[in-house]
């Protein structure tokens, strides 16, 4: 048998309907009644009599449960001997598929069906308790119906945002890819003097850059920046940085180096006429070394002071005053001289090394403090013969200390060595 109980009142009616076994029509009918009248919602009634053939004016579950829970906010079953008969499992994954709650009225049920989330109440719960738990499962689907339309814009959102950060990985990826390429694929040994460098951005692209230049058959020119930032912007100023600098002035059949101090000052220039109204500024450091006798030309825009580490490790620095390039306009920039003696080291660096090694007692993906730890590290390496070799010991060393963290900055080592 089915029945229907329509709400004549003013109030809002919620569509409930209520499925009950051939013992439980009759209370489950009067129950839909009173829910009718008193509580102004609006009831169908089905009785479920599995194994029996439905009656001619009742509708079957099968056919019934879509049409019939597609406007329903929540659904009854009184009774549970048809619990896990096929009809009332028909009804049951219908009302699950639409997301319609559902209360059971029984007696034994309750351990089975509670942890899946079905609200049960006693067969003798009164009609107040029942009109209260439905008015609650309805309230609460209408905010879990709000809660899933979120959700499925918010899926929307992600895929599109998935899809937009694939596109900047990509471009991030030729930019890197773009970067190596006006990185030195290999380094010039001339003379004596032999170079290698190691190169580590902190993510897809580094702010820092270096080159080690051919002047001529005598002189070899080491050239490290580091721009202000990271990222992209860091990046592409390097790479303006490093087309600008000026080493050999061409006259006629002649030729002179350009001096550090005053190649400095020419790329200091370079980048203030194209800055325009953005300030973009970075750190430099340029050395040209007379591969006869050691003799070296130092300059320096705001970098840390290369070092001249001696084979016992003993170190000296050159702290050459000037400013940070792209800042001041004619900016006057000074030079140191020194010689590198058969077995020095010349190490030029970017400031990446302050926080390439923890500091000790340092909390795993806690931020790193600056300290100088890796002029210890340089030290002990003092005794290797062989730049390529040293600067691979620092590769090794930073990874061993890294500890699954990320480098919080650029790093850049510019290892030279003077052949005995």
């Amino acid at each position: 048998m089915s029945a229907t109980f329509s709400s004549h009142t003013d109030r809002v009616s919620h569509r409930v309907v209520v499925m009950a076994t051939s013992g439980h029509i009759d209370a489950a009918t009067e129950a839909a009644r009173s829910l009718a009248t008193r509580f102004g919602m609006d009831i169908g009634v089905v009785e479920c009599n599995e194994g029996a053939p439905p009656a001619a004016h009742s509708p079957t579950v099968g056919n019934w449960a879509g049409p019939a829970l597609a406007a329903a906010e929540a659904m009854v079953l009184w009774g549970t001997r048809s619990l896990g008969a096929p009809r009332t499992n028909q009804a049951l994954d219908e009302a699950e598929r639409r997301h319609v709650p559902i209360v059971v009225m029984a007696d034994d049920a309750r351990a089975s069906l509670e942890p899946v989330g079905v609200v049960v109440l006693p067969i003798s719960a009164s009609i107040d308790q029942l009109a209260g738990v439905l008015r609650g499962v309805i309230a609460r689907g209408a905010e879990v119906d709000r809660l899933r339309a979120l959700h499925s814009d918010a899926q929307q959102s992600s895929g599109g945002l998935r899809q937009a950060i694939g596109v900047i990985e990509d471009e991030l990826q030729l930019a890197a890819s773009v970067q190596r390429e006006f990185i030195p694929a290999t380094l010039p040994t001339l003379g004596p003097i032999s170079v290698a460098a190691l190169w580590r951005p902190a993510s897809f692209v580094s702010g820092d850059i270096y080159n080690a230049i051919r002047l001529d058959e005598h002189h070899l020119g080491l050239f490290c920046a580091d721009a202000v930032g990271h990222g992209v912007p860091a990046a592409l100023l390097t790479l303006v940085i490093s087309r600008s600098l000026p080493t050999k002035q061409v006259t006629g059949d002649s030729y002179r180096l350009i001096p550090p101090a005053e190649a400095l000052e020419r790329v200091n220039t370079d980048l203030l006429m194209r800055s325009g109204r953005s300030t973009r500024f970075a750190t430099a450091i340029y050395a040209v070394i007379d591969t006869r006798n050691g003799q070296m030309e130092i300059s320096s825009g705001g970098h840390p002071p290369a070092i001249r580490m001696r084979p016992d490790g003993s170190m000296d620095f050159f702290e050459v005053k000037g400013g940070l390039l792209g800042v001041f306009e004619g900016e006057k920039f000074s030079e140191a001289s020194a010689t590198l003696n058969p077995g020095d080291w010349l190490l030029i660096y970017t400031d990446g090394f302050e926080q390439s090694l923890p500091s000790p007692g340092h909390v795993h993906g806690n931020l790193r403090m600056p300290n100088r730890r890796y002029l210890d590290m340089f030290a002990s390496l003092a005794g290797f013969r062989d730049p390529r070799t040293f600067v691979d010991a620092v590769a090794r060393r930073i990874d061993a200390e890294a500890d699954d963290e990320p480098l919080p900055d650029d790093v850049t080592l510019l290892c030279a060595r003077v052949g005995e």
